[in-house]
């Protein structure tokens, strides 16, 4: 009964309708949206409707097809004056906070738990990327600055690179400083080369048409065709789409689109990242093994704990530095900052792609059970709390 549920095109459909209806019971229920559409993955999985939890879906799928989206759609939602005037914020959130908040966790977690190194690296690495999709689900509910926005924004969809990137070497354990920084260097700065190429040929095409539908259909060219472009010349795809995104939303909409293309392309791109955003919630209820979660249960509270510090000790020095450099960063703002680390879709992702091992299933009940946290209680804390300082700000 329901088999055909597990059919990859009518799980499509099944995302659309089920979206709606999550949207019905937030607004009659009062409750987050992310937490409704989390909530109906997590009792279909239950459930077992249609075998739902073992339609095959890959990290890769995520990554290369649900994940750029959203971040593009974020990029060019950035105003660009405003990345400048935090870029340093931005970058060293993106990349150096990454891997320290990567190498924090696996030292605390290889002290408190006892996990293998290799065991400990990887699960550092997996967590230690910002959501895109949890952060700005909560941001678009409040009224936060707009630099603040612009920094928790900018870093969730350029530091999804980073561990990308550096996955292979934590699942080898190897590590040649020459090689692999080169390599590093090579893979990030291809990929803001290709958005910036693929962009700029956009615009140069986007001056050839003038109807608002092909216009914004081509769109979905920019999008995909440097994250693909980029992925074909082993430069990293998710860089090279928020930059693209960046350089769309500020030239291209500016000087080479009407008005009525403008809105039509916005529109079209909100529907899309709903989509997109339903589909990660309801895939992170739906994959989410609760037998596992339960027997792993002690491990997940301990490696939230140790994300949670990870980001501390990350944030803190991070804008301290860029302060000293010139960025007008509110000392107010470092709490939001230390507490805005939301885990979900590039972490799940990754923890999809792991191979077979002895501790892959504590990874993946860590994983989903920090995500699940994220998600549900510490994305709406954060909510609470930007709305508390948002209406002092307004009293």
């Amino acid at each position: 009964m329901f088999q055909f549920i597990s059919s990859p095109l009518t799980v499509l459909v099944l995302v659309v309708v089920l979206s709606f209806v999550a949207s019905l019971l937030s607004e009659k229920l009062k409750a987050p949206y992310p937490t409704v559409m989390i909530g109906i993955g997590l009792v279909l999985s239950f459930l077992r409707i249609g075998s739902l939890e073992n339609v095959p879906i890959s990290g890769d799928l995520i990554l290369g097809l649900v994940l750029p989206p959203l971040i593009f759609e974020s990029a060019m939602r950035t105003r660009f004056q405003t990345f400048r005037a935090v870029h340093k914020t931005v970058i060293g959130l993106a990349i150096f906070g990454v891997i320290i908040s990567a190498l924090v966790t696996a030292y605390l977690l290889r002290l408190t738990l006892q996990l293998p190194i290799e065991a400990a690296l990887l699960f550092g690495l997996i967590v230690a990327p910002t959501d895109p999709v949890t952060v700005v689900s909560v941001l678009r509910r409040v009224h936060a600055p707009e630099k603040l926005t612009t920094i928790l924004e900018s870093e969730a969809y350029l530091n999804n690179a980073t561990p990308v990137i550096l996955y292979s070497f934590a699942l080898s354990l190897s590590f040649n400083p020459t090689r692999d920084l080169g390599h590093f260097a090579y893979t990030l700065l291809g990929g803001i080369a290709v958005g910036l190429v693929v962009a700029a040929i956009g615009e140069l095409l986007h001056r050839q048409i003038t109807k608002p539908l092909p216009e914004t259909s081509f769109t979905i060219f920019t999008m995909y065709g440097s994250y693909i472009i980029a992925q074909a010349l082993d430069m990293s795809g998710l860089m090279a789409v928020p930059i693209a995104g960046l350089w769309l939303g500020n030239r291209t909409m500016q000087t080479a689109m009407s008005e009525e293309t403008r809105k039509t392309m916005t529109h079209f791109w909100e529907v899309v990242t709903f989509l997109a955003t339903s589909f990660i919630f309801l895939l992170i209820g739906l994959k989410a093994n609760i037998t596992l979660l339960a027997e792993y249960a002690p491990f997940i509270v301990m490696a939230f704990v140790a994300i949670f510090a990870a980001r501390i000790v990350s944030v803190y020095p991070i804008v301290w530095l860029t302060r000293v450099m010139g960025e007008k960063i509110p000392g107010s703002w470092n709490k939001v900052l230390g507490f805005a680390g939301l885990r979900g879709a590039v972490s799940i992702a990754l923890v999809l792609s792991l191979p077979e091992s002895n501790y892959k299933d504590a990874i993946t009940a860590m994983t989903f059970g920090v995500a699940l946290i994220s998600l549900i209680v510490q994305a709406e804390i954060l909510n609470a709390y930007l709305r508390r300082q948002a209406d002092q700000h307004t009293a």
